[in-house]
């Protein structure tokens, strides 16, 4: 078994979406025109700032995800629930 087989895709899919959350933004044809406008700002503002609200969605949703697959694991272990154990 290679040591990528061994990797979960739960870490794939949240790898995946901080890519998304990081390089999307970064492209610029994706955003460098000033057409169509909303609400009078053009579109790189508000596409920007789209990206921003995106990103906090995408990096929430890695973070959960994450985090049920540590309770998991740790469960499988016998090690507990990290946040029953008491705040260090």
């Amino acid at each position: 078994m290679s040591r990528l087989s061994a990797i979960r895709p739960v870490y794939w899919i949240s790898g995946v979406l901080l890519v998304v959350a990081v390089v999307v933004p970064l492209l610029v044809p994706t955003y460098a025109k000033k057409d169509p406008h909303l609400w009078g700002f053009p579109f790189f503002y508000w596409y920007q700032l789209l990206w921003v609200f995106l990103s906090a969605i995408l990096v929430s949703i890695s973070y959960r995800l994450l985090r049920a697959e540590e309770r998991r694991r740790r469960a499988e272990q016998g090690l507990g629930d990290p946040e029953k154990d008491g705040d260090q």
